[in-house]
């Protein structure tokens, strides 16, 4: 390898090493909507107390850590249309971290991004047209948005926000409450079904801009499971939601909050710390239960080789995200010349994959074994992924002299 790629590969490490040290200074842009940020409620609060920003600004400021936010309204789709941001939030009691008309993006110092897809697209998958714009996919739309933001701001933590779906009623809400039967219908969609679609999500990212170690916060499943399985009946339906949106009191963004608090500054809330009284009496009562109950949902949700989903605490081994097919890639290192080979019934393309998430060639084969050339192209570490319906496996490979 050679002295500037070796280079390069130190500086790419040095910034994961970082990236693994848990942050006490969470400077945060959120690409967002209401499920993040819900303003005007329907019942006014006194603050901004239906968004998660001022809940994860009160915990902060319990746990002695520093927190500034910012961000906009829009869904994927307009979001990556409107590159630079627009800076649209800002919060009775939280420092704005960065103002679009006062200073460029770059010099903002963010290290943390936010980003949630709308709540009503999950019958298509991630990798398919958007619904709302069939010229991209959900993936390649995030792809375009972390991408501008890795080429304005380095060591930058990036993260899903898995929020909860729209709700299938047969009479509308407001003014008829929804059946038990609906209620519990739509816990178990958002557990299931729904989460799998955004853990899908995650998993296609993780493929796609391997060297920016995507995490995946899981908000709507672990709310879900919360009312449904810790607190059960405790909590009348109108007092945690407004609409079948669903739009949330403040009840709902404070057990948001709470969650993804713990997820971006990788710790517990302190146990001193109790929410104003708009937050509902049971979700106070049993606040000890339910926090122990969320950081221990968030430290068991992993990949299959055990890596967190959701913690910096380690760079993701992207080889282990999707089953391999029994797939074997050899030799590796190797001097530009390798061989595929695995158990493929259909056809599948490769794709090779610079650390900087770049495709430089893109392969379709539907051989049982497959010679690869690379001899063309620089030292250094690439990602091979291989995939078709059936299967997706990334494996990282060396090139060397």
């Amino acid at each position: 390898m050679k002295k500037h790629q070796i280079a390069t590969l130190v500086i790419f490490l040095v910034g994961v090493n970082f990236l693994n040290a848990q942050i006490q200074n969470v400077k945060m842009y959120t690409f967002g909507h209401s499920l993040i940020d819900h303003r005007p409620p329907l019942i006014a609060t006194p603050s901004d107390e239906t968004t998660i920003l001022h809940w994860i600004n009160d915990i902060a400021q319990e746990a002695g850590r520093d927190f500034s936010t910012g961000g906009q309204y829009g869904f994927l789709t307009s979001h990556d249309d409107t590159l630079p941001p627009d800076s649209q939030w800002g919060y009775d009691n939280i420092p704005s971290v960065w103002d679009a008309s006062t200073e460029p993006f770059a010099d903002a110092d963010i290290n943390t991004i936010l980003i949630t897809a709308a709540n009503f697209i999950q019958y298509e998958a991630s990798t398919s047209p958007h619904p709302l714009d069939n010229s991209t996919t959900v993936v390649q739309a995030t792809e375009t948005i972390f991408d501008w933001v890795n080429g304005q701001e380095s060591n930058v933590r990036y993260y899903i926000y898995a929020n909860w779906p729209e709700m299938d009623l047969q009479n509308a809400y407001p003014p008829t409450v929804p059946t038990q039967t609906e209620i519990t219908d739509f816990h178990n969609l958002t557990i299931g079904e729904f989460t799998d679609w955004w853990i899908t999500y995650q998993d296609n990212m993780l493929l796609s801009r391997p060297q920016l170690n995507t995490r995946l916060i899981p908000v709507g499943a672990i709310i879900s499971k919360i009312i449904k399985n810790i607190i059960p009946n405790q909590v009348p339906f109108s007092e945690l939601y407004e609409d079948s949106a669903p739009h949330g009191r403040a009840t709902l963004y404070f057990i948001a909050g709470m969650i993804t608090y713990m997820a971006i500054y990788g710790e517990n809330i302190p146990n001193t710390y109790m929410p104003n009284n708009i937050v509902h009496q049971a979700i106070r009562d049993n606040l000890g239960t339910i926090r122990n109950f969320i950081w221990a949902e968030l430290n068991n949700f992993n990949l299959p080789n055990g890596d967190s989903r959701v913690f910096y605490n380690s760079n993701l081994r992207v080889d282990d995200v999707q089953q391999s097919n029994n797939i074997r890639l050899f030799p590796n290192p190797n001097n530009g010349t390798f061989n595929i080979s695995g158990n493929f019934t259909d056809a599948y393309t490769v794709n090779i994959i610079d650390v900087f998430g770049r495709v430089y060639q893109s392969i379709q084969s539907d051989l049982p074994s497959l010679n690869i050339d690379l001899k063309n192209m620089s030292n250094g570490l690439y990602f091979i992924h291989i995939y078709n319906d059936k299967v997706s496996y990334t494996k990282q490979i060396l090139k060397t002299e």
